[in-house]
């Protein structure tokens, strides 16, 4: 069985409002995505919860936009793996 995330290269920010981060993560890896701790030039996704605002002090969201690759909310991630 796949998933919209198998192969994928994904990275988490920021304080999740439905799930703890880590739980995320683990749920992503079972799902055949290859979490990341930070962003680079191999990141397919960013997922972020509801405290992070593009500004300097969130690096991840910057680079991310530089990089252009896709951003995600929470809940748009969660719709995602469905």
């Amino acid at each position: 069985m796949s998933s919209n995330i198998e192969g994928k290269h994904i990275c988490f920010t920021g304080k999740m409002k439905q799930g703890d981060r880590g739980e995320m993560k683990t749920e992503a890896k079972k799902l055949g995505a290859l979490v990341q701790s930070d962003v680079n030039s191999k990141t397919d996704i960013l997922v972020h919860g509801s405290d992070v605002a593009v500004n300097s002090k969130h690096r991840k969201m910057n680079k991310a936009q530089e990089l252009g690759i896709t951003i995600l909310e929470e809940q748009a991630y969660y719709d995602m793996i469905k």
